[in-house]
């Protein structure tokens, strides 16, 4: 029975896992792309949000798009980090 609940825990994280690379319709925007290739790929997100770091000044930039939520992480210029999941508070 622990094995799998554990088994169940680890398949419902891996559905929320980072990205390398989230697809906006034939398109693709990946890690390491800079803010004008996202915006031509997937034009303005819907929400920005800047936030201080120990490492500089980092934006979160979110798209929701037919019943997913993609966040992209821009840092220094380029993404650093995309996560890529269904969105949950989408009404249906």
């Amino acid at each position: 029975m622990k094995n799998m609940v554990l088994l169940l825990l680890g398949c419902s994280l891996s559905l929320v896992a980072s990205a390398q690379s989230a697809r906006f319709g034939s398109r693709m925007v990946s890690v390491g792309d800079t803010p004008e290739r996202v915006r031509e790929v997937a034009g303005a997100p819907d929400s920005v949000e800047a936030e201080p770091t120990d490492d500089g000044p980092r934006e979160q930039w979110t798209y929701r798009r037919r019943g997913r939520l993609i966040q992209l992480w821009v840092a220094d210029g380029k993404v650093v980090y995309v996560s890529d999941r269904r969105n949950e508070h989408e009404n249906r």
